[in-house]
């Protein structure tokens, strides 16, 4: 199998500071892509009921504006802003700050997840979803992150919080996460795959 790959040293920290109205003491949660029916987004939403953090949504889609009122009739305004789709500038600040990367998505329309390799790349740990799909190979639950059940508020709330409440399994499995990225999903690892697939066909 040749897996997506990213431009790791594209994936680097940003000196230009963006007002996000987070304090310095805030918790950061992060979800980047688009607003659609696959990704769950409504999910990790319910969940933030259960979180002491501010969870930050990058991205746009049809399902922004329900999104949105399901916030509000949470009243969980205060804690989930939505960014819509953003600079990469922001985009990368973004990475930069959040605790943990979240992609609670439902349906195997989620084939891969390519922003948990971004994630993943700025030494970020990682919650994702068990699909029968490469979401959970990317993420490898109990090194890289950790991965629950789709459609479970409440799994996703308690992975959060377990990340959130302890500052060594968060850096742990970040240096891990960022240590798969380098070896098995930068261009020149997906480049020296493809070649041994030729190989292979060639002999």
């Amino acid at each position: 199998m040749v897996p997506s790959s990213i431009h790791i040293e594209d994936y680097v920290s940003v000196d230009q500071k963006f007002d996000l109205d987070i304090s310095g003491t805030e918790k950061i949660v992060l979800f980047v892509g688009r607003l659609s029916y696959y990704n769950g987004v409504e999910y990790l939403i319910e969940a933030m009921q259960s979180v002491n953090a501010k969870l930050l949504i990058d991205g746009d889609g049809k399902s922004r504006e329900k999104l949105e009122n399901m916030t509000v009739s949470l009243g969980l305004e205060e804690r989930v802003k939505f960014l819509g789709k953003v600079s990469n500038e922001l985009l990368k600040y973004c990475y930069q700050i959040c605790d943990v990367f979240v992609l609670p998505s439902v349906e195997p329309t989620e084939a891969f997840g390519l922003v948990q390799l971004e994630a993943m790349a700025y030494g970020k740990p990682v919650i994702n979803t068990l699909l029968p799909t490469g979401v959970p190979f990317v993420s490898i639950d109990g090194k890289t992150g950790l991965t629950v059940e789709p459609r479970n508020s409440k799994a996703l709330a308690d992975a959060i919080n377990k990340l959130l409440s302890d500052d060594e399994l968060r850096k742990k499995f970040g240096i891990q996460a960022r240590n798969r990225v380098v070896e098995n999903f930068t261009v020149d690892k997906m480049n020296e795959k493809i070649l041994k697939v030729y190989q292979e066909l060639m002999y």
